[in-house]
């Protein structure tokens, strides 16, 4: 019980000063220990953008799980992470070349006793996304979640938004 309440509260501090998501998955991957050499890569494709706060808390929290998930139980040899971030959508993906995900446990949509599957899906409906599993036993598994832009991305502030109003009487 008191590990489980250190690993909450370590998580609460690490979102709070979450700034670059690609830096905070490989902490996680260098923390994560590893009975194996895992190649372990991020990805980001896109120009940054800022993620709304509770996005970004969120997308952190199920790609955090999709690594550790991976590195424990996978028995990859290569791990990827793919950061996208599209005029349309944001796109999260954690990829592995390991065994893949027992299809009962898919299907059934969690292993008994575990809340990792069901608290990914859970997080992903509170910021409007979507997430999706694709496993086959011995060809890995990928973990994709996509938030549209309207709930992914932080608005600007009005000060930062020009708009340009024409007078009554101007033409063109």
């Amino acid at each position: 019980m008191a590990e489980g309440r250190d690993r909450v509260r370590n998580l609460r501090a690490a979102v709070e000063s979450l700034t670059d998501l690609p830096a905070a998955f490989q902490q996680v991957a260098d923390e994560t220990s590893q009975t194996r050499d895992t190649s372990f890569k991020t990805v980001v494709e896109g120009s940054v953008r800022v993620l709304s706060p509770m996005v970004l808390e969120e997308c952190y929290a199920i790609g955090r799980e999709a690594i550790v998930n991976a590195l424990s139980h996978s028995e990859g040899l290569h791990i990827e992470v793919e950061i996208t971030y599209d005029a349309r959508q944001f796109r999260l993906r954690v990829r592995d070349d390991g065994r893949g995900i027992d299809p009962e446990v898919l299907e059934n949509g969690a292993r008994d006793g575990h809340w990792g599957l069901p608290g990914m899906r859970e997080r992903a409906t509170r910021i409007g996304g979507q997430l999706e599993f694709w496993s086959r036993p011995a060809s890995g598994t990928e973990v994709g979640l996509t938030v549209p832009a309207a709930m992914a991305y932080r608005a600007l502030p009005k000060s930062k938004i020009s708009w340009f109003r024409r007078s009554p009487g101007m033409s063109g």
